[in-house]
């Protein structure tokens, strides 16, 4: 009798085995805020340029996204989707497999590629994968990392034809020396930085027919800005102010830099206006403000001087500033690995997005920073509190990523109030928002506090950020 018990417990325990190796489990519902946090470390590391740090935000979200997608019958691939983006290979879900570690091992495997110094993101890779072999059923963990790295391999090919490679060392620019045109400005007086950044390729935001897109373009009702109309152009027309509000009386996203103001050193003319406005507003000195400049600054590129020495800051990108507010409130929102994995994808999709639009008009502009304007017409020895960005002004890069963001994000979470403490690890505290326009509104605002924009580039971003955030919402779909 004992003998048949033991053997009977055996079997069952055996079974179970088996069926555990089969089982999709989960260990750590947040390991994306986690993936995340190393593509951060390794963007202050490479001090490379907020486009470039989002750029590699959206593929490895999207491999995270795509890899589980096959484990949710209910959940729709974002392939046919996103330009280029083809279908993700078939995967054997009978297997068993810890859906955690599946979208670890596509986000890393991305992220180790479209970084320059791969080592903290190996480092963080071989630290987990240490930590989930410890605790699978050998199978399973090996079953989790190969098709996660498929997928990784898949998006990680993919990415590789959006023109970023073919840009790199092609990429110079040629200032105008002209009133009103974009010059290097001071402290550092760096060259342009990602000048042809307009030309990458997209997520979802339709392209310029010149850049290979199809003739479908992403247009606003000039009356009413609220609403989303898509039009259909000839392929010779390409997507000019002057052809798109005459021939269609729209505006594309892409075209709201038309009312930039012409410069003037006319003290009556609006222009001097917009200079004296940024002038006053730095010299009244006010803390709040000042602390809300540094707080928004984001620039992962800064530098300081003391002496002879030169000393990088280190500091969050705008992209990363974003996905670390989506963490904290799908953190206290319980959210689960797919829906996290979801609002990430979208969310990056948005930001990526973001800076190709903004990034095409500030090249197209070239319009001239508060900084070198200001030192023309008015003081010749001011100075903005925070660092002016290496990059034409018109218009606000933070206006159009904070807006495009947070349109997103108040799509997946409504209207709800949270606490920012993404900077806190950066000496910059927290901040508590009533929601997340009221945050994208303060991070707009900052570029006037820093004294690094005009007030027109602010307005004119947020329309054009809210234009981006409503497409990607309103055309990618991931419910089936």
């Amino acid at each position: 009798m004992k003998k048949f018990t033991f053997i009977s417990a055996l079997l069952l325990f055996v079974l179970q085995g088996c069926t555990s190796s089969r089982e999709k489990s989960i260990l750590k519902n947040d390991i994306l805020s986690d993936c995340n946090k190393a593509i951060q470390n390794a963007i202050v590391v490479d001090h490379i340029s907020a486009p470039v740090g989002a750029r590699r935000y959206y593929y490895a979200s999207v491999a995270a996204y795509e890899a589980l997608v096959p484990f949710y019958p209910s959940q729709k691939t974002l392939a046919g989707q996103l330009h280029g983006l083809k279908a993700i290979p078939a995967v054997d879900t009978s297997k068993g497999y810890c859906l955690d570690l599946v979208a670890l091992a596509a986000h890393t495997y991305v992220s180790k590629i479209v970084v320059y110094k791969e080592d903290s993101i190996n480092s963080f890779r071989t630290r987990m994968l240490s930590w989930y072999e410890s605790k699978l059923p050998s199978s399973t963990f090996k079953n989790s990392i190969s098709w996660g790295d498929s997928v990784g391999a898949h998006i990680a090919k993919w990415s590789k034809s959006d023109s970023f490679g073919y840009f790199r060392g092609r990429d110079f620019y040629l200032a105008k020396d002209a009133n009103g045109f974009w010059q290097p400005t001071p402290s550092e007086y760096k060259q342009a930085v990602e000048p042809m950044w307009g030309h990458i390729r997209t997520a979802s935001v339709p392209l310029k027919p010149n850049q290979g897109s199809s003739v479908y373009g992403i247009a606003y009702d000039a009356d009413k800005l609220g609403s989303i109309k898509t039009i259909k152009v000839p392929k010779t027309i390409c997507y000019t102010p002057d052809s798109i509000a005459k021939n269609q009386g729209l505006h594309s996203p892409w075209m709201h830099y038309s009312l930039a103001e012409p410069f003037s050193s006319n003290k009556n003319s609006r222009f001097y206006s917009l200079c004296k406005e940024v002038y006053d507003v730095v010299n009244r000195k006010d803390s709040n403000e000042l602390r809300i400049a540094k707080y928004w600054d984001d620039n992962p590129n800064t530098t300081v001087h003391y002496g002879h020495a030169t000393i990088n800051i280190l500091k969050v990108s705008p992209a990363g500033h974003w996905l670390g507010m989506f963490s904290i409130v799908a953190q206290q929102k319980k959210y689960s690995l797919i829906e996290s994995a979801e609002g990430m994808a979208i969310l990056s999709s948005a930001i990526h997005d973001a800076f190709v639009s903004c990034w095409k008009v500030k090249y197209e502009t070239e319009y001239v920073r508060p900084v070198t304007a200001i030192r023309n017409l008015i003081d010749s020895s001011w100075t903005p509190p925070i660092e002016t960005p290496g990059f034409p002004e018109f218009p606000s890069g933070h206006s159009v990523v904070s807006s495009a963001a947070a349109t997103v994000l108040t799509h997946f979470f409504g209207e709800y109030e949270f606490t920012d403490s993404s900077e806190k690890e950066f000496g910059l505290g927290t901040r508590t928002f009533k929601n997340f326009r009221a945050a994208s509104n303060e991070a707009c605002a900052s570029r006037l506090y820093g004294g690094i924009h005009f007030i027109d580039a602010i307005e004119k971003g947020k329309i054009l950020g809210n234009a981006v955030g409503d497409w990607i919402v309103g055309h990618l779909v991931t419910k089936k």
